[in-house]
């Protein structure tokens, strides 16, 4: 069964552009909020002036907001979906029948209520303004798959909840398998396409993101951001050379720290500003939630130092463990709890306020 990559999407800050949170999105962009004609003296050249930022500003505002919405849906599908999808088919297979152990037992991972009105709000965002012309179409084309997948993924979670295959001797658990299988390769040819593209305009963001905060002297935000786009190049590098916990002995260990080393500089250089009470105030960032994303952040740097530790013990990891991805993600030293560390702090940052 397909397995998509370690690419987690982040969130744009809406600190990035100038009185963005004072903005109220629902007002009409046309309409100027307050006392500009006040502030102006009649000057109606000044009103003029006052209401393009003003408009500016909430379509910036607007694009940030759909934006994170499409970020939203991107990590969820590469977060607990996935989990879904890779715990079932961990368990039955992917074959047209399922793999049904002779002392069966099985807790199905479920979609929660949550993540369904937040995909309903995200697909929203497909017709809204302003357009993504590279995502929106295969956003359109990606709500029917994925809503076919989540309906079955349900009804497979309702029956294995309340043990309906004592009843029925698994009839409908053998009905049911093969259409999850459609359900997903057909969700999963859209959902590579879109999370490509989410890859690149995210990588395109971050890259403008990167410069705004140091044009703008923010060192906090500008080291939180940096940590994490190198991280995703470490975990990019072990993607690329195929590694996972079942072949972690093969990493090559020369390029794996050729991008370890810029993570380890993040860390320290972050730390060290982060103790900084007047760039604290300066950055207008809340202590709370900058050492929330500092400590996911020492797990991520953590759970690459593990990685090199295995590696130069020689230590495989065992067979036991290697038949579920929930083992795997809790092995220290392991591609596959790197990336769980990566999603947290990811998950973290888009909390920073």
């Amino acid at each position: 069964m397909k397995k998509f990559s370690s690419f987690v999407a982040l969130a744009l800050l809406c600190t990035m552009f100038t009185a963005c949170s004072n903005l109220k999105i629902n007002r009409p962009a046309a309409e100027p909020s307050g006392t500009t004609a006040e502030k102006t003296s009649g000057d109606a050249s000044g009103s003029k002036k006052n209401d393009g930022a003003n408009i500016e500003e909430l379509e910036k505002a607007m694009e940030i907001e759909k934006y994170n919405a499409y970020v939203g849906l991107n990590n969820f599908m590469t977060g607990r979906l996935d989990q879904v999808l890779t715990d079932y088919f961990d368990k039955f297979g992917d074959e047209e029948q399922p793999v049904i152990d002779k002392n069966f037992s099985f807790t199905m991972l479920s979609i929660s209520s949550g993540d369904a009105k937040a995909l309903e709000t995200q697909f929203g965002f497909a017709d809204k303004a302003p357009a993504f012309p590279a995502i929106d179409p295969v956003v359109v084309r990606l709500k029917p798959a994925m809503n076919d997948l989540t309906a079955i993924l349900s009804e497979a979670r309702e029956y294995y909840k309340t043990k309906g295959y004592v009843d029925d001797h698994f009839a409908k658990a053998k009905e049911m398998h093969p259409k999850i299988v459609k359900a997903a390769d057909a969700y999963y040819a859209v959902a590579d396409e879109y999370l490509k593209a989410m890859a690149g305009m995210g990588a395109e963001r971050k890259k403008e993101s990167l410069k705004k905060f140091q044009e703008n002297d923010e060192q906090i935000r500008y080291g939180a951001l940096k940590f994490l786009v190198d991280a995703q190049a470490l975990s990019a590098e072990m993607e690329e050379q195929g590694i996972t916990a079942k072949n972690i002995l093969d990493l090559d260990m020369e390029k794996f720290r050729a991008k370890y080393d810029p993570l380890v500089d993040d860390l320290k250089n972050l730390t060290q500003h982060a103790q900084d009470e007047k760039r604290l105030k300066k950055e207008k960032i809340e202590s709370y939630t900058l050492n929330s994303y500092i400590e996911e952040a020492q797990k991520v740097k953590v759970a690459a130092s593990d990685i090199i530790e295995r590696v130069n013990k020689k230590r495989k990891v065992d067979e036991f463990d290697l038949k579920n991805r929930f083992f795997t993600e809790n092995q220290d030293g392991t591609p596959e709890k790197f990336e769980k560390m990566l999603r947290e702090a990811i998950q973290k940052y888009n909390r920073l306020k």
